[in-house]
């Protein structure tokens, strides 16, 4: 064959192949732009269920299994975030660090200000009664993971918590990587 005819042909191809490669990636970027509104309401649904159940769980208005009772329950949270709160609840204690000190461990990864400071997880009443997340909207994406408008209500004491909450896809669940605690 002629070399000429031979590259006409080898180039026909290739742009006939980069043209199919196109519109492929075009058809999967339709999907992948479909995908993110089910991947929310999935961390919608996973963090509205996961917050009530284990606030109920852990004051004893939902029955625990046996591995939860046995403290083994799946984690929610990132191991960071945990490490965060841990010593936001610990700040001004006897071997906790000072307001100052935790700040400057903390301010480049989280925004200290809405750390929930000498409370626990999630809410920060100590004694509560029955959990409901009355109300959760997602407001935006920030990477890989979702921010959600979050108010948990405490029903019987009708005492209600604003938090914004953010959650990573983890597997084929979620983890909660950041509450901002408004109060």
């Amino acid at each position: 064959m002629n070399k000429f005819l031979i590259t006409a042909m080898l180039l026909s191809l290739g742009l006939a192949n980069q043209a199919h490669a196109q519109k492929k990636n075009t058809g999967n970027k339709a999907v992948v732009e479909q995908n993110p509104a089910k991947e929310i309401e999935k961390a919608k649904s996973w963090l509205t269920h996961i917050v009530a159940s284990t606030l109920n769980k852990a004051n004893g208005m939902e029955e625990n299994t046996n591995e939860e009772a046995e403290g083994k329950h799946k984690e929610i949270y990132t191991k960071k975030y945990i490490a965060y709160k841990n010593d936001a609840a610990e700040v001004d204690l006897d071997g906790g660090m000072t307001l100052k000190a935790f700040k400057n461990k903390w301010a480049k990864d989280f925004n200290c200000q809405y750390a929930g400071v000498g409370t626990g997880y999630l809410i920060s009443g100590t004694d509560y009664g029955f959990i409901k997340v009355t109300h959760c909207d997602f407001k935006k994406k920030m990477g890989s993971s979702y921010m959600f408008e979050t108010v948990i209500t405490d029903t019987e004491s009708n005492v209600s918590y604003k938090r914004d909450i953010r959650v990573i896809p983890s597997g084929t669940s979620f983890l909660i990587e950041d509450i901002l605690e408004y109060n």
